[in-house]
């Protein structure tokens, strides 16, 4: 067979492959459930489209593979001769394992960093969350304790995150953990190193918040124990739980047991919330700026904490109330509802029997 024969045959089994990658990636592109890194707008989605018009050039143009890669890397915003080099090397990989290029951004070989050091870093953590590195520790103090007015806590928490932290930690790196580990280093760390390496530790340069308020939802040991322990044993449970039919609260329905030995099950649900003495509605029907007059503040709360059992409704006898605020009863806390699920234990079991 001669040299132009067989060169023809690759070239028709290449169109061929082409073709077949060519319907692939137009099926992928135009289907909703694909999802590109970065969105339809992103790095991906670019590579996937240079792709496409790079068979395409290919398969119903007749253009040779190395011309119609120039003309698409170009028309897509890539470079011409290397992006056509690149987008080649996509095209092979897309034929032969139907797989998109993925960015290589931050999967590069990285500068040593002291951080590396498990020492360097548990010494930096155990400092950083430690105060020792203020300059004005009655100062500091005040802040914690929320009694400096807004304007000076917020031009305070600027001075304390852009200076005094940075220089306390690199006063602390330099003079103390540096030669305590034998570690020589020229000139220390600067200022802009400390900051990063304070960014790093998780603390974050943000406007001063009279009030805290941590949800914690979204922790990752929280969603673990939601998704690995809590639902789980839910759904185990359901079988047994008592149902009602959907509009009728008061038709229990008839559900055959898988067992007569276990007893069924009664959902309770919990559920809390806040009212102050000066809630009000925000917006307002107003008449030329003539706005009426509203207390400043939002006066003294209340917080309650109630049950809803699926069975009885609304526990009354569950109920509990509390006068929050610093000068009042306190504020709610784990130890108050621990005491109100063990009030509660015997109160639905005389419900339950009786």
């Amino acid at each position: 067979m001669s040299y132009r024969v067989q060169r023809a045959e690759k070239r028709a089994a290449r169109i061929l492959d082409f073709t077949a990658a060519l319907k692939d990636i137009d099926k992928m592109i135009q289907s909703k459930k694909t999802k590109f890194v970065s969105g339809p707008h992103g790095l991906q989605a670019r590579r996937a489209l240079a792709i496409r018009s790079h068979l395409r050039l290919v398969v119903k143009n007749g253009r040779f593979s190395i011309d119609a890669s120039m003309r698409a890397a170009e028309s897509h915003g890539f470079a011409a001769k290397w992006g056509g080099r690149n987008l080649r090397s996509w095209t092979r990989n897309w034929t032969r394992n139907c797989a998109l290029p993925h960015s290589l951004r931050g999967q590069h070989a990285k500068v040593y960093t002291l951080l590396s050091d498990p020492t360097v870093a548990a010494e930096l953590r155990a400092y950083v969350r430690s105060n020792k590195w203020a300059m004005n520790p009655d100062k500091l103090r005040q802040f914690s304790k929320n009694e400096l007015i807004p304007d000076v806590a917020d031009k305070y928490l600027r001075h304390l995150v852009r200076e005094e932290m940075p220089r306390g930690l690199k006063k602390y790196m330099d003079v103390e953990l540096f030669p305590r580990i034998h570690l020589q280093v020229g000139r220390g760390i600067s200022l802009s190193t400390a900051r990063c390496w304070l960014r790093w530790e998780g603390f974050r340069f943000i406007s001063h918040k009279k009030g805290l308020y941590f949800d914690g939802h979204d922790r990752p040991d929280v969603l673990s124990y939601r998704q690995n322990e809590f639902l789980p044993t839910m759904k185990c449970h359901k079988p047994g739980l008592v149902h009602y039919s959907v509009g009728n609260v008061e038709t229990e329905l008839a559900i055959q047991p898988q067992n007569y030995v276990e007893r069924r099950l009664v959902l309770c649900a919990h559920d809390e919330m806040t009212a102050q003495a000066h809630d009000t509605n925000e917006k307002s029907w107003v008449l030329e700026d003539q706005h009426a007059l509203r207390k400043k503040g939002v006066g003294r709360g209340l917080h309650k904490s109630d049950v809803i059992c699926s069975t009885f409704g609304w526990l009354k006898d569950a109920s509990q109330t509390l006068e929050y605020g610093k000068n009042y009863e306190g504020y709610w806390t784990g130890e108050l509802f621990v005491k109100q699920v063990t009030f509660l234990l015997p109160f639905l079991a005389y419900k339950v029997i009786y």
